[in-house]
């Protein structure tokens, strides 16, 4: 049944009057009288009664009304709560972020999402690219900031930011070759022993697709699946790894590790933020996705240290 025809009826039985209900209406008193007649036609029986005074409700119409009014007061309290709710997104939000993103504005993210929108419960985890991917496509996230990820069938993908690769090592050899001191080529990475990802994470694939470019295989003697475990490698002086820097911060200001901007060719890895086609892509999502690229914004332009990632327009 369409709803107008109803308020229709409440306005001609309130007004008493089809010429005084179709001129609030805006419309033709005949085309509002073959509205009502619709209307009577699906309730199978009169609603009102016609005399030269105007209209009043039959006792069939008396009873539809008064059935109608609270549903008609139902609709407008959801219509006026789904209002409310694209003001105030409220629900449920599960954000995958990398250890390297979560370390550099995780916290501001909370922060600021639990000021902004207090009725949104926000949930992070963390792990490598690929799984977070993984888990993404799975629907257990609702949104995810991956590594050099592709649109395809199961997510949409938003280019946000580019951050720059650097060699990480330990600091005494960044030192010995002090005329290469702030860059390296990404051919010399063929000759130094290296601790990586496995090749399901994005970071790895990029690196290996800029090296095929240029004919060069690294020596990648470790592959370790754990941020942490990785730059202890480094540190005890086992190989080199290969990070943006918001990876290496903490390390970088103890000095228990040197950084080196890969160049000729320059290699970044693209930060994009993704959603899964099937989950409902809700006001709550919306609202952190945008956080998300807001506060990280912030988190690179307060630090004390050039993080090498560079934003879109």
């Amino acid at each position: 049944m369409d709803l107008k025809l109803v308020e229709h009826l409440l306005l001609v039985a309130e007004s008493g009057s089809f010429s005084k209900a179709a001129s609030i209406l805006g419309m033709a008193q005949p085309a509002l009288g073959r509205q009502i007649g619709k209307l009577e036609r699906l309730c199978g029986t009169r609603l009102l009664y016609r005399h030269g005074r105007g209209v009043t409700l039959t006792p069939e119409g008396e009873q539809f009304i008064q059935r109608m009014r609270p549903m008609l007061r139902q609709i407008e309290l959801l219509i006026g709560e789904i209002a409310q709710q694209r003001l105030q997104p409220h629900g449920p939000v599960t954000v995958g972020l990398t250890p390297t993103m979560l370390s550099l504005f995780g916290l501001l993210l909370v922060t600021s999402a639990r000021k902004k929108y207090p009725h949104v419960k926000l949930n992070i985890v963390s792990g490598y690219s690929g799984y977070i991917q993984e888990w993404l496509i799975g629907g257990d996230l609702d949104i995810a900031l991956l590594h050099d990820a592709r649109r395809s069938k199961h997510i949409v993908v938003d280019y946000l930011a580019s951050a720059g690769l650097h060699l990480v090592s330990p600091p005494d050899q960044v030192k010995r070759n002090r005329k290469n001191r702030t860059s390296i080529d990404l051919e010399e990475l063929a000759s130094l022993p290296l601790v990586l990802p496995t090749r399901r994470h994005g970071l790895r694939r990029t690196l290996e697709a800029a090296c095929k470019e240029i004919g060069v295989s690294l020596n990648v003697e470790y592959e370790m699946d754990t941020l942490s475990l990785m730059k202890e490698q480094v540190v005890a002086g086992h190989a080199h790894t290969v990070l943006a820097i918001p990876a290496i911060v903490g390390e970088l200001k103890r000095g228990a590790v040197g950084a080196r901007k890969v160049r000729n060719p320059a290699v970044d890895t693209r930060l994009m933020l993704a959603t899964a086609v099937n989950r409902p892509y809700t006001q709550a999502i919306r609202a952190v996705q945008a956080e998300i690229g807001e506060v990280m914004r912030q988190a690179v332009h307060a630090s004390t240290l050039p993080l090498d990632i560079r934003f879109t327009p």
